[in-house]
């Protein structure tokens, strides 16, 4: 079986740049014989995988199937608290990998069989590095693992990096953004919070909640918006809901919050975030230029126009002799403002420019 100890220096190289973890995975799987492997992250907040070769493929698969059986093997390895290396039959029964769904369902895919290690990474994070086989082609012996065995703690450091590195990261983008005066969180894979910056945490829990199920909104109609938007963001909608008018509080005025998707490989495991939550406060009595408006809710410039004037207590009929248009076409925009914004009525729209409380 052909060493592997030459590829710790792109192990470590993948601990920096998390998008390089499929492909050193694949070589290593490739050195032992393997059809791919997956890397699982596993803890209170956020569960992820990334993976490469059949696996990859495999994953894709179970994760558009919602009949599909869960993967036992990343709790049953936690709950082991194993240290080294392991196989399948040092966590399950022969009876156990003959009967459960999850087994059969890799055998009927090709795959069946596979070699692990557990690693304890930052915020009480779990990390699995599996190496699948091909069923046909048996379990993993005692050479595998002795082949294995030297690259093991390079992949638990390099890995334990990435996490750290991960949060880092988090946390700087949400400081960033504290700088300009943005209340800021990053969010996991799950919707609770991995970062935040001060200004964030001054409107918790008054006006954000870190719920046990995903971050809230204290304020109810936005909260269900927010919900939305996250399910969307779940489901990698084309365009969805992402600016949320935040209604004023005796204690706050209104706000925006945005939720700014983050994507790229590795990101679900290595905890950078799935999103953000950034929320934007709108002055009372101040209404924000067009060009602001337009950047806030995702608006077109001649949707921005719009809104502005609207926003500033202008009728449809003033609007559209100002900007050369038909009253019909305002409305036209209007409408799409509306559904932009998350809003039904041109008082509530009135209302949240201005900073004044929204109609509940």
């Amino acid at each position: 079986m052909t060493p592997v100890t030459d590829l710790i220096e792109e192990v470590y190289e993948a601990a920096a740049v998390p998008e390089l973890w499929p492909a050193v995975l694949d070589k290593i799987a490739g050195r032992i014989g393997s059809a791919g492997a997956v890397m699982f992250a596993v803890n209170a907040q956020h569960a992820g995988r990334l993976a490469s070769g059949l696996a990859a493929r495999y994953y894709a698969d179970q994760a558009s199937d919602a009949s599909a059986p869960a993967d036992p093997r990343p709790q049953r390895a936690i709950a082991a608290n194993r240290a080294g290396l392991f196989v399948d039959h040092d966590l399950f029964t022969a009876e156990e990998i003959e009967q459960h769904p999850h087994y059969v369902r890799l055998r009927s895919r090709g795959l069946g069989w596979c070699i692990a290690t557990l690693i304890e990474a930052p915020r009480r994070d779990f990390l699995i590095v599996s190496f699948e086989r091909a069923f046909k082609d048996g379990p993993y012996g005692a050479a595998t693992v002795a082949t294995l065995d030297p690259l093991r703690p390079h992949l638990a450091r390099a890995a334990a990096i990435s996490g750290r590195l991960g949060l880092e990261r988090a946390q700087a983008a949400a400081a960033t953004l504290g700088l300009i005066g943005l209340p800021a969180a990053v969010l996991s894979r799950s919707h609770r919070i991995v970062a935040a910056n001060a200004l964030m945490e001054k409107l918790i829990p008054r006006v954000v909640q870190d719920r046990p199920s995903r971050i809230g909104l204290v304020d109810r109609r936005a909260d269900a918006q927010l919900g939305q938007s996250l399910l969307q963001l779940d489901h990698h909608a084309s365009e969805p809901v992402r600016s949320i008018p935040v209604a004023a509080t005796a204690r706050t005025p209104a706000a925006i919050a945005h939720i700014v998707p983050v994507r790229g490989t590795g990101r679900d495991i290595f905890v950078t975030g799935e999103s953000m939550l950034v929320m934007t406060a709108v002055a009372h009595h101040e209404i924000a230029s067009a060009k602001v408006i337009e950047g806030l809710f995702d608006l077109t410039p001649a949707e921005a126009r719009i809104a502005r004037r609207i926003g500033g207590g202008w009728t449809v009929e003033e609007t559209a002799v100002d900007l050369g248009r038909s009253p019909g076409t305002v409305r036209q925009h209007l409408k799409s403002v509306f559904g932009k914004i998350g809003v039904s009525r041109q008082a509530e729209l009135v209302g949240l420019l201005a900073g004044s409380a929204l109609s509940s």
